[in-house]
């Protein structure tokens, strides 16, 4: 795509600082689901099954409870203290992890879980509030194609590295060999992480006004409600909750799916996870592509369409024939993540740039309060919904969700007159 001259100057200039904070994101983002996904993979095995959707919970309620203090620290703070404070509290958090997972000691590894959702918390208005400092509007887009890029390719490598690991055989120092090997990544990266955080780029504080949010949750509910003022904001921030809540759900069920209904190993389950988010990681490139030119409403109804259709074709991998029922599996599953990537860039680009620059923090905690709560939702429904149906037949019900979905982000465009923002 051709820019003009001023705009691929302030690119350029913006690079080697992006390359910094998207590194030090890429290390986070891998070490969080390296290790929960081992876990995950341990609790199934275990028969602990509703041991993923506790871990969901206890991720998700620090976003509830701290998002109003993190999105203010953000636009109070340097933002780069903020990612450095940030990447320590995610090194204390692996500390007590590696313990526990070596031990099985299932309340540490619920206490590390509950750390990285504290953790991420902080990070996320960060660093997401730092794009459109760097880059001008037009080009937003397109970066947070790349952060998706960077954040998925660490999901992959965390997801399909931990099932690799735990299923080494053999024992060390009394323990099992795989369990010390995913202690012993989970530490060194977290190292890593801290290290590389001190080169993100030391920008100002934006010095926002607003004073100290005590009453937490209760304001950033407050701050939604207000945010009901503003439509187009409103749907982007819904829709991120959406996409967070059906992809969380869907992560889950094909944990249990892969392993206890199609009876395969670790290994493979954890590919199944990985090739959405390959599919997450195309569709955000191709969003890019569209919003530069189109609406970014213009790709809600057809994207959370397309979802919920892959999902309906996942559910009907187990009546197929045995000889192609993983590929069938891998592609159902990569179109799933192409409408899932296709959806979520044009939302995330749109809730950085509308706010000014002395409310990005606050805007973006506000989505993180509202994503994170419907993750916090989804994982009491993950366990209800394990006792209840099939993995295969939970896939089918989150289909049919997202279809429904689907006609009614339509419907609140036409009323709202919003599909030209």
């Amino acid at each position: 795509m051709n820019y003009e001259p001023e705009i691929i100057l302030q690119i350029k200039q913006g690079r080697s600082k992006f390359i910094a904070m998207a590194s030090t994101y890429f290390l986070g983002a891998f070490n969080d689901n390296f290790f929960k996904q081992a876990a995950m993979l341990m609790a199934v095995v275990a028969g602990k099954s509703e041991l993923q959707g506790k871990a969901t919970i206890l991720f998700s309620l620090p976003f509830v409870l701290f998002s109003a203090y993190s999105g203010w620290m953000a636009d109070r703070f340097s933002k780069r203290k903020v990612i450095i404070g940030a990447k320590f509290l995610e090194l204390t958090a692996m500390i007590i992890g590696a313990f526990g997972i070596i031990t099985v000691n299932w309340n540490c590894m619920l206490a590390m879980v509950f750390l990285m959702g504290l953790q991420s918390a902080i990070f996320g208005p960060a660093l997401n509030g730092s794009i459109p400092e760097l880059y001008p509007e037009i080009y937003v887009g397109h970066a947070n194609a790349v952060v998706k890029f960077v954040s998925t390719a660490a999901i992959l490598a965390g997801i399909s590295l931990a099932g690799i690991v735990l299923d080494k055989n053999g024992v060390f120092m009394g323990a099992d060999l795989g369990q010390v090997l995913v202690a012993a990544v989970t530490l060194l990266v977290a190292l890593l992480g801290v290290m590389l955080s001190f080169g993100v780029n030391k920008s100002a504080p934006v010095g926002s006004s607003v004073p100290f949010p005590f009453t937490g949750p209760l304001r950033s509910l407050l701050e939604f409600f207000s945010i009901c003022k503003d439509p187009p904001l409103f749907l982007a921030i819904i829709g991120d909750a959406f996409f967070y809540f059906l992809s969380l759900l869907a992560v889950l069920n094909i944990n249990t799916f892969g392993l206890n209904q199609l009876g395969l190993t670790r290994t493979i389950t954890s590919l199944l996870t990985v090739s959405l988010m390959i599919g997450i990681c195309a569709g955000s490139f191709l969003a890019a592509r569209i919003i530069a030119t189109k609406p970014w409403t213009s790709v809600l109804f057809p994207a959370s369409l397309g979802m919920g259709i892959g999902l309906l074709l996942t559910f009907t991998a187990p009546y197929m024939p045995e000889s192609i029922r993983q590929i069938l599996l891998f592609i159902f599953l990569f179109i799933t993540g192409c409408c899932g990537g296709a959806f979520l860039i044009p939302v995330t680009s749109f809730i950085q740039i509308r706010p000014s620059p002395n409310e990005k923090g606050r805007i973006i905690a506000v989505s993180n309060f509202c994503s994170f709560s419907a993750m916090l939702i989804a994982g009491q429904v993950f366990i209800m919904m394990d006792h209840c149906l099939s993995p295969a037949g939970n896939l089918a019900v989150l289909g049919v969700f997202s279809i429904l979905v689907s006609f009614c982000f339509l419907a609140m465009q036409k009323r709202k007159g919003i599909n030209h923002v």
